[in-house]
């Protein structure tokens, strides 16, 4: 095994060398200065939407390009329901340049009554290292730049100002003073992941990502700023086969905000029913549970370069007894695109026959 640095003067430019060695310094840095004090959107299929987990899933899929979409509804049974749509797209070992990642992420959050509406963009970049000569051991540094912008509708809000004493009149002041209506902002997110590949049915991954780095204000109120906190985020997957078309894949995600913690854990078991000139058919089916939350329950099918997935979440927190274990329901699709061989012509037909 050659010396990391070694391999990296040989068949990586320098200057790539070093914007890679400065991107694993800041996140080391920020990292060390974590004051994790809000929360930001967050998925059950956390394993489906790449973008959203971290700045160093960048580029990393087997294939040329990728585009992946996610939909999900929550708390219908509570109150109006809250819709979250989010896209992205990216590629992998950009203009030649192997290693080198670059992608752009989108969402639009709509919650409550008040359509408290939060449309975030990221545009990112990832570099990619070899660790060894068969390169199957790799390390991963990504960085994305945001824009986000929240806005609320207080048309929408009742106050009790509004009631006459019998009933409530939209017509009656409401006695609020509202500063401003929506807020534009600038962020920053950085991550860093180690990425084991032996063959497509052996791997294991590993990282962290640190978001809102630069924790911009988000208060609707010009009398005193209210930083974002910071999220921090560790993750693993990892797949092996249990059977000769069976694989088990499990899956684990840690978060922290502010006072808030997540833990996402369970596993997906992956039924291949084709895997042959270039084709790939597969099952998948999972349980997960989010700690002191819910349970949620996935589906997802393979087809070729597609990959679709359906989870429901059954919530199991203190709120059931309002929602009734009903939580949400997510949809996710992902599509790779890449350069496929010809497949083989097995049979010819004769020429003087024809």
């Amino acid at each position: 095994m050659r010396p990391l640095k070694e391999q990296a003067s040989g068949g990586v430019p320098q200057a790539m060398h070093r914007a890679l060695r400065l991107m694993l310094a800041g996140c080391c840095l920020a990292w060390g200065g974590l004051a994790v004090l809000a929360q930001d959107i967050h998925f059950s299929q956390f394993f489906n939407t790449p973008y959203a987990q971290s700045p160093a899933n960048i580029g990393q899929f087997d294939g040329d390009y990728r585009m992946g979409a996610v939909y999900r509804q929550q708390w219908r049974s509570v109150t109006i329901p809250y819709n979250t749509f989010g896209m992205g797209g990216d590629a992998a070992h950009l203009a030649g340049i192997r290693g080198l990642g670059i992608g752009a992420w989108l969402y639009n959050d709509r919650a409550g009554t008040s359509r408290l509406n939060t449309f975030h963009a990221d545009l990112g970049a990832s570099f990619t290292l070899p660790l060894d000569r068969a390169r199957l051991h790799h390390l991963t540094a990504g960085l994305q730049f945001g824009f986000s912008n929240a806005s609320i509708d207080y048309n929408a809000l009742r106050f009790d100002a509004q009631y006459n004493g019998f009933s409530y009149d939209p017509s009656l002041n409401t006695g609020e003073q509202f500063t401003r209506s929506a807020r534009s902002r600038m962020d920053l997110h950085g991550g860093m992941a180690y990425r084991f590949q032996r063959d497509k049915r052996h791997g294991f991954s590993a990282g962290f990502a640190l978001f809102n780095l630069t924790t911009p204000d988000v208060s609707l109120f010009d009398a005193a700023p209210v930083p974002l906190d910071r999220r921090a985020v560790l993750h693993a997957a990892a797949q092996f086969p249990i059977g000769g078309q069976v694989d088990l894949l499990p899956v684990a995600q840690w978060q922290a905000q502010g006072t808030f913690r997540e833990l996402d854990i369970g596993g997906l078991v992956r039924y291949i029913l084709l895997d042959d000139w270039g084709l790939a058919r597969a099952l998948q089916g999972g349980l997960l549970m989010r700690a002191k939350d819910a349970g949620f329950l996935y589906a997802g099918m393979e087809h070729d370069d597609w990959t679709v997935g359906l989870s429901y979440d059954i919530n199991l927190s203190r709120l059931q007894p309002a929602s009734r274990n009903r939580g949400g329901f997510e949809v996710t699709a992902i599509k790779i695109f890449r350069k496929r061989p010809p497949v083989p012509v097995r049979y010819k037909a004769c020429p003087d026959q024809m």
